[in-house]
């Protein structure tokens, strides 16, 4: 059994698309969205959370035969406001990554908007404390951002955290042994690719639904089909390298360049 786990990111109504400031590379909208839920409600697929992932990982539950894990990174105000509504009218839920120095900050959500999350069902995680890429601090801040903002987000939400997503994507074994040493139990990363019960926890793939959104393609990697794995694997190895050759810095210039409002 296979599992694929997909990211998303800012949420925004249809009509807002193109005009909303920010990162328009990783936005989708509201319709965008529900028709990728409708579809995979349609074929039966369950969700599941971060934490019932490992426990399954880990020998200690049974998931349903259909099931995918859906992720959202950043901490956007949409994900209480449109994501956690529309994940409810389709019984589904989601695990929430947040970067926990932007808590109440405009653009993303508060605590109060977390702690109803939580009651909705929701997992929370974290996406570090301010967004840094882990692989570009040293030791010393590693250890802050990481241990520190599970911390904050334990003792403000009352529920143990046990998911890290890596912010930008980067990752290297020392993020992944400060990650494990802060006591979390999974870290979820941009590499694409399907999770069994042998992924290393401290690198579970998923696959983030980017512009152009595709509904179709996405579903078809859900669903396993591997045409669909190679065109998302290679569009992902491009942005690799760039990231490697170009750096965080310059990478996201030419990513402004080539992407409208990115």
């Amino acid at each position: 059994m296979r599992i694929v786990a997909l990211t998303f990111h800012d949420v925004v109504p249809d009509e807002q698309a193109a005009a909303k400031p920010g990162d328009g590379f990783y936005r989708i909208t509201v319709g965008e969205f529900e028709r990728l839920l409708s579809q995979l409600r349609k074929r039966g697929y369950q969700s599941v959370s971060s934490r019932a992932f490992r426990e399954w990982q880990q020998g200690k539950r049974t998931l349903p035969e259909r099931s995918v894990v859906l992720t959202f990174d950043d901490g956007y105000t949409s994900h209480f406001e449109l994501v956690a509504p529309l994940l409810k009218r389709y019984q589904f839920s989601g695990t929430f990554f947040i970067p926990v120095g932007s808590v109440g900050q405009g653009g993303h959500v508060t605590w109060a908007q977390l702690g109803k999350m939580v009651f909705l069902g929701m997992e929370i995680g974290t996406h570090g404390m301010s967004h840094r890429p882990l692989t570009e601090l040293s030791r010393e801040e590693l250890e802050a951002e990481v241990a520190d903002s599970k911390r904050l987000l334990e003792e403000r939400l009352g529920v143990p955290i046990r998911a890290i997503a890596a912010p930008g994507g980067f990752w290297n074994r020392a993020a992944a042994e400060a990650v494990a040493r802060s006591g979390y139990e999974a870290a979820w990363i941009s590499e694409i690719g399907t999770n069994g019960p042998d992924t290393q926890p401290m690198a579970l793939r998923r696959i983030v639904v980017r512009q152009p959104v595709a509904i179709d393609r996405v579903v078809s990697m859900v669903e396993g089909w591997q045409p669909a794995f190679w065109w998302a694997a290679n569009q992902q190895l491009l942005i690799r390298i760039l990231k490697r050759v170009l750096g965080v810095y310059w990478y996201e210039q030419l990513k402004r360049k080539l992407v409208p409002n990115a």
